[in-house]
């Protein structure tokens, strides 16, 4: 490109900025260095030192203690902006727009992080209100909502700009021509297992989902590759950003399995920010229900359902659906009616009589649920009688309580009872099911109106069409006043139980609070060639490619009769690729077929690593996985064997389109005559 005008005028601002970030880097770290050294004067004088009349008396003590922590603190934050400006060095900023209105008469950049110096700013948060204007809008009229209010003006110029190693690369205009040659520039160049910031692409549609923090509940639904996660997980970042009080320790992710937490928990620190809590179903529900027990894994309870007769498929059925939430209701009222205290008791020569008992609990307390009903009535006692060491005396009172009413706080004897009634399938539970461990946690919940001691205030939900509607019902009832994000797609269903389409969500939104409903087509990880492969799949035409043919057309095998034959045309195929430092997965049915194709291939290559659980780690070119463990990954070339395991599943279709979507450039497919 010509280095005209506008080139040497980039160039000059990049220089600038460049030193706006040196002179912000030696600031802090002068400020780190002086910090330090205080610090260790201000310890050593809290050891050595003594105050105006001697010795340091306790006030001074804690008031130098507390001095101490204050510049702790200030070095920690020192630090994370050092090592946030260092990583941005080299790439400072993606975006110009020249903007004019009758408040603002702005050229502006727009980078991953706010740079500012001497009360000047070089580059914008890509999260700062005025960026919107980068994403959602094009040359002409525009306006943006700023904390002062809308802001109407016109934007007179918009630029992409390419910077690698601190150098300006490229000038692109920024339109709104879906093939953008920047953005099919960036995506040509993807060619790792994780993922990545996508700031300097973000498209419009999935724009609007990011900045939505107006909804109570956020339903993003959309086909493999459409960005579903990556959008959640800016998302989740710009939300820290506008929302001042909120932490990262304040969300909550969901996923399946902990292989997809590797994948994605370089996001957010790439963002700037701190990476968030998660959980499985098992994990969340372990904690919840405080038992010394296993938990059934997802991926262990989908190969347990494949292989089960029909009468344990359909208690699996019975306890999954959202209506045993009625049996629930009844049984837990008919308990309640049930329950009357037989005798009373004395403390402190006081008498609890049986009547006094039976009142609070039918009467005072009546619309509590029943074990909170018996700790109001134990803290009641405590208070009336001003007992001193409360705690033990509560603990003491309560259990003479409940042993008065004959009534044991007791979720895995109350749910085999439960079980028991209504003619459900109950087993010794040393490794609580799967469904066992949901329908616990919603037994639990109707017996003790539940406080989570975690301060969530948001939680996203990936793969949803996976999760019962029972467990969605459930979260929302257990966290009613938090802000949900739930993402998936109905194609990649593999649970029987799962929800399928997130449309059945908005059905539970009447109560729970303003719900949008967010649909993604297009898909940015595949090729053309093989998003036309993959609609075929799932029959449905809608699935758009976003990235151009790469003149790699699916391949598709005769699968071979033998596992050595299979082994020898993989080899083959692997001999071409393994070269050029691009990730490689081969996906099969189930982890015994993975286990041996990867003991095969470990003599003939290196750089082979087997994915065979939730919990392993993906190292190597050369990925061999179940298709259960495939989700949320992608790779520059696939191989899909569809033989045997979950490919003779119910769910074959979905699992073919789940295997093969994960592939960028190349798909091999392996299929039965």
């Amino acid at each position: 490109m010509k280095k005209d005008e506008e080139w040497q005028q980039e160039e000059q601002h990049l220089a600038t900025t460049l030193n706006a970030i040196d002179s912000q880097l030696e600031i802090l770290k002068n400020s780190t260095d002086e910090n330090k050294e205080f610090v260790k004067e201000l310890r050593e004088y809290y050891v050595t030192g003594t105050g105006v009349f001697g010795a340091l008396d306790s006030a001074e003590q804690v008031e130098l203690t507390q001095r101490v922590d204050e510049l702790v603190d200030i070095n920690f934050q020192n630090i994370e902006k050092i090592e946030h400006l260092s990583k941005n060095r080299d790439k400072p900023y993606f975006g110009r727009v020249k903007f004019k209105s009758k408040e603002l008469d702005d050229d502006f950049r727009v980078g991953l992080m706010g740079i500012e110096h001497n009360q000047e700013y070089f580059v914008y948060d890509w999260r700062a209100p005025i960026c919107e204007l980068f994403y959602d809008c094009g040359i002409g009229k525009a306006s943006f909502r700023s904390p002062q209010g809308k802001i109407e003006g016109e934007i007179l110029l918009k630029r992409q700009i390419e910077i690698e190693n601190a150098k300006l690369v490229g000038i692109y205009p920024k339109d709104e021509n879906l093939f953008d040659e920047y953005l099919q520039q960036i995506l040509g160049r993807i060619n790792t297992d994780k993922l990545h910031n996508i700031v300097s692409t973000i498209q419009q549609e999935q724009n609007k989902i990011i900045r939505d923090l107006k909804n109570d509940i956020v339903i993003v639904q959309g086909y493999a590759g459409s960005g579903k996660t990556t959008v959640a997980l800016h998302r989740i970042a710009y939300a820290l950003y506008r929302l001042r009080d909120l932490k990262s320790a304040n969300i909550l992710i969901f996923t399946l399995n902990e292989a997809f937490l590797s994948h994605i928990n370089g996001v957010l620190p790439e963002l700037g920010e701190q990476n968030t809590r998660s959980a499985s179903i098992p994990k969340f529900l372990s904690r919840l229900l405080k038992l010394p027990r296993l938990f059934e894994n997802y991926d262990d309870f989908l190969l347990r359902y494949t292989k089960s007769n029909k009468k344990v498929r359909n208690d699996i059925q019975t306890k999954l659906d959202l209506n045993i939430k009625t049996q629930i209701s009844k049984w837990v009222s008919e308990l309640e009616n049930n329950l009357t205290a037989s005798r009373g008791f004395r403390i402190q020569s006081i008498p609890i009589s049986p009547k006094m008992l039976n009142k609070w609990f039918s009467s005072d307390y009546s619309d509590m649920a029943i074990e909170n009903r018996f700790s109001l009535m134990a803290e009641k006692i405590v208070n009336k009688l001003k007992l001193k060491s409360n705690a033990t005396a509560y603990v003491k009172i309560k259990d003479e309580i409940l042993h008065c009413f004959g009534y044991e706080e007791n979720i895995v004897k109350n749910y085999v009872k439960f079980c028991e009634d209504n003619k459900l399938i109950v087993d010794d539970f040393e490794v609580i099911k799967f469904e066992d461990a949901l329908l616990m946690g919603v037994l639990k919940q109707r017996l003790k109106d539940m406080v989570i001691s975690m301060d969530i205030r948001h939680i996203l939900v990936d793969e949803a069409q996976e999760y019962p509607i029972l467990f969605i019902d459930f979260l929302l009832r257990l966290f009613p006043r938090v802000a949900f994000t739930f993402l998936g797609d109905m194609y990649q269903q593999t649970n029987p139980f799962g929800i399928g389409d997130l449309r059945k969500i908005e059905k539970l939104h009447a109560y729970f609070g303003d719900i949008c409903f967010y649909e993604l087509d297009n898909s940015y990880r595949s090729s053309e060639e093989i998003v036309d492969y993959t609609s075929r799949i799932i029959g449905n035409p809608r699935h758009n490619a976003f990235r151009l043919k790469n003149n790699h057309p699916v391949k598709e095998i005769e699968l071979p009769s033998s596992v050595n034959d299979l082994v020898s045309n993989l080899s083959a195929e692997l001999k071409k690729r393994v070269g050029d430092n691009e990730t490689i997965g081969i996906i099969l049915g189930d982890v015994e077929s993975a286990k041996v194709i990867y003991a095969k291939l470990l003599k003939l290559f290196d750089g082979v690593c087997l994915i065979k659980d939730a919990t392993s780690v993906a190292t190597g070119q050369i990925q061999i996985l179940p298709v259960t463990l495939c989700k949320g990954l992608e790779f520059n070339t696939v191989f899909v064997v569809k033989n045997g395991g979950m490919f003779d599943s119910e769910f074959a279709d979905n699992l073919a389109y789940i295997a093969c979507t994960r592939a960028i450039n190349e798909l091999i497919v392996y299929s039965k005559k």
